[in-house]
């Protein structure tokens, strides 16, 4: 009966049924033969619906839509070409750093992609990277950030976790903690990569002028304290994790409306 039904689970995925549904339908054949009750989904849906942490999620995604409308990427480009731009690949060690931070509010790898591949991949083929290497470096950054707060995915599993009876207690601030070092870790692998690789290719380095980069930050002052204030506030205790997604969004949303003006009010 089960390999029937995972057959058949797999002939729904090939013919383009969503895979939401296909894992939906799994969990409740491992319900149906496990021998709970199917109320229980529900139940269990209302009790998670009714925690305050998934507040943060639209919270935090609304927030990575407006950097990503505004012009908050151009000017976070850059200041980090000008801090790295000097640096043999520095080019692509920002494209991992930035990326790996703005997937970390989006919450998703394919927003990354989406939102700054238009930036990203032409500054690689202006810079001398070849075509196959700029893709694969954009596509892989967009994944970077999913272990660094404040995470999306990172939230929800540990709100599905504190809703299992698990004998260790797991908290989301000790899930932001525990990403901090792989995050760090494959940083670092690529950026090694990509400074040996860097080697191949005819890739000219940028002159580091100091008056570029003192312009750069000052174009980004309302924006830097932001990330810094709140891992900060998340990591210290003085903000729960729905209550940094909300101060997050309105200071975002005063920021890039009141004061760039690059958002319209509508």
């Amino acid at each position: 009966m089960t390999l029937l039904v995972v057959t058949i689970l797999i002939l729904l995925a090939l013919f383009g049924v969503p895979l939401f549904a296909i894992i939906a339908a799994g969990a409740l054949y491992g319900f149906y033969i496990a021998d709970i009750d199917l109320i229980v989904i529900g139940i269990e849906l209302y009790r998670i619906a009714e925690t305050p942490l998934l507040m943060a999620l639209p919270l935090f995604t609304f927030t990575g839509y407006m950097l990503s409308e505004s012009n908050t990427s151009h000017r976070l480009l850059d200041l980090i070409q000008s801090m790295v731009g000097w640096i043999p690949g520095g080019l692509v060690i920002f494209a991992f750093i930035f990326s790996a931070l703005f997937t970390a509010f989006t919450g998703a790898s394919g927003v990354t992609i989406v939102a700054l591949g238009a930036l990203l991949y032409p500054a690689f083929i202006k810079a001398g990277y070849p075509d196959k290497f700029s893709l694969g470096m954009v596509t892989a950054s967009g994944s970077l950030g999913l272990l660094l707060a404040p995470s999306l995915p990172l939230i929800i599993y540990g709100i599905i976790a504190q809703q299992m009876d698990l004998e260790v207690s797991l908290s989301i601030n000790d899930l932001f903690l525990a990403g901090l070092m792989p995050a760090a870790l494959m940083i670092i692998a690529l950026s090694l990569y990509s400074i040996i690789k860097n080697k191949h290719f005819e890739i000219k380095t940028i002159r580091f002028e100091k008056q570029k980069l003192i312009d750069s930050i000052w174009a980004m002052r309302w924006e830097l304290p932001m990330p810094i204030a709140l891992i900060i506030g998340i990591y210290s205790g003085f903000f729960a994790i729905s209550e940094a997604a909300a101060v997050v969004a309105i200071y975002i949303l005063i920021v890039e409306t009141l004061i760039y003006k690059e958002i319209s009010a509508k």
